[in-house]
């Protein structure tokens, strides 16, 4: 990772806060989603592979496996178990006759979708609580840092 100094005193001083303040978000979401995937017998990679599709929409089991970083075979095992609890279906791809697109099945998704509608009304009103100009910088910084993020393929050394 390039650590390049930071500019100010200022952001020598704010980086410990910003980096404690973003992992505490990280671990409470993540420890949440768990707790989710438990209540629907999933497994936490599931939650996330849901959580792809639903950003990504449909994708090949390729697509899945670059943005988690598991094999083929392990995607293939989440795939499984999603189809089997209902979540996703297989489906050729138009685009590609030797491949598959995954999609999410709407009607299980809404269930879990429901799930997050508190966590999503504290988010909004989070947000309300900021300018545009303020949000606009929040965005900005997620952003970047997702494009910084290398690949999940790479997995972590």
């Amino acid at each position: 990772m390039n650590m390049t100094p930071l500019s100010s005193g200022r952001q020598t001083r704010l980086f410990p806060a910003l980096n404690r303040a973003v992992r505490l978000f990280i671990a409470g979401s993540s420890l949440y989603s768990h707790r989710v995937a438990e209540r629907f017998g999933l497994h936490p990679t599931d939650m996330q592979f849901l959580n792809l599709l639903e950003l990504l929409g449909p994708a090949t089991p390729g697509v899945l496996g670059r943005c988690s970083g598991l094999s083929s075979g392990g995607v293939t095992v989440v795939l499984d178990r999603l189809e089997k609890a209902g979540f996703i279906r297989r489906s050729r791809n138009p685009a590609d006759r030797r491949s598959l697109l995954i999609s999410i099945v709407p009607a299980r998704q809404k269930k879990l979708t429901a799930t997050y509608a508190t966590v999503q009304e504290q988010f909004r009103g989070v947000l309300e609580g900021f300018s545009d100009a303020e949000l606009e910088v929040v965005l900005r910084f997620f952003s970047a840092a997702n494009e910084a993020r290398p690949p999940a393929a790479q997995g972590a050394d």
